[in-house]
């Protein structure tokens, strides 16, 4: 691919992380659409029925909404670069435009319950060799911080603060960064991975191997990531759930505990609160109690009269 083409130019203005997240979806639509290895230009020349077409095979072979509308998000930013370096029409573009988003379910995805991440718990704590121990900061970082498995392994020694018992994620979604405070329970898990990892600069989570082995200088990747949570959660009986309800789980979990949306969203990383609201799984006996709770009356007891 030309790094003088729309598509290159596009991606370059991403983070490390969604860069790769984005570029490998972009592959994925070039192979199922037959274009050529070199297929750069080719998002630059689609025009609405193009568009309309890619959107209707990716839902085909089975493609997510929320990853089928990622998809053509980042198509219609390739187009408005080409649009801008005068490879494409501005109107063709405005058409595209026009494209609704998918729709996905309501409750889509599935968090994790208290009663399941104990038994999660119990599971990774049966382990004592230094990949368990890694294993055990992975599940604590995602469920006590929320972080994207791309983030995740992302992170350098050097971005946690002993001190502070804070990390700071470098250039997450949208390329910005945010500062995380992890809860006790979690520090004491990172804190035993890091005796077992030692303070050698490089990846937070690195590579282990099984005989104690343990490699700083070379991270963990996402789809090893993957892998892990579905084999630990397959392991508890619940294998149908998404790497991602980790997340789901972390934000939910806050939600329960009363912690106001705007914080919540601050410490998922969202920059629109209603992202945040999207991930929302608390139940209806959630809401049940809370209505129970519900109360009009004055410290005395009565209800208050009207002024």
């Amino acid at each position: 691919m030309s790094t003088a083409c729309p598509c290159a130019l596009y991606l370059g203005r991403l983070s490390p992380t969604s860069r790769s997240s984005i570029a490998s979806q972009l592959n994925s639509v070039a192979k199922l659409m037959n274009w050529p290895d070199d297929y750069g230009s080719y998002f630059a020349k689609i025009d609405y029925q193009q568009a309309l077409l890619i959107r209707a095979v990716l839902t085909n072979v089975g493609w997510q909404p929320r990853s089928v509308n990622r998809a053509m998000i980042a198509i219609r930013c390739i187009i408005k670069v080409a649009v801008m370096m005068g490879q494409a029409d501005q109107k063709e573009a405005a058409h595209i435009a026009t494209i609704d988003r998918l729709k996905h379910p309501e409750h889509q995805g599935t968090p994790l319950s208290t009663k399941q991440v104990d038994q999660l718990f119990t599971l990774l704590e049966r382990g004592r060799c230094a990949v368990a121990k890694r294993n055990l900061a992975i599940f604590a970082l995602l469920l006590g911080t929320g972080l994207r498995r791309s983030e995740l392994v992302a992170l350098l020694l050097s971005d946690y603060n002993r001190r502070d018992h804070t990390l700071l994620v470098r250039n997450g979604k949208g390329n910005k960064s945010r500062l995380l405070f992890l809860p006790k329970w979690c520090q004491e898990h990172i804190a035993v991975w890091l005796r077992e990892r030692r303070l050698e600069d490089g990846f937070l989570l690195c590579k282990t191997y099984t005989s104690g082995k343990v490699v700083p200088d070379v991270g963990m990747t996402v789809s090893s990531v993957y892998r892990l949570i579905k084999q630990k959660l397959t392991a508890i009986g619940v294998p149908n759930v998404s790497p991602h309800d980790m997340r789901r789980t972390f934000i939910t979990r806050l939600l329960e505990q009363n912690v106001d949306i705007n914080t919540v969203r601050q410490m998922a990383g969202h920059a629109d609160i209603r992202t945040t609201t999207v991930y929302d799984k608390r139940d209806h006996q959630f809401m049940k109690q809370a209505a129970q709770t519900l109360s009009y009356k004055s410290a005395g007891g009565e209800h208050d009269s009207a002024s």
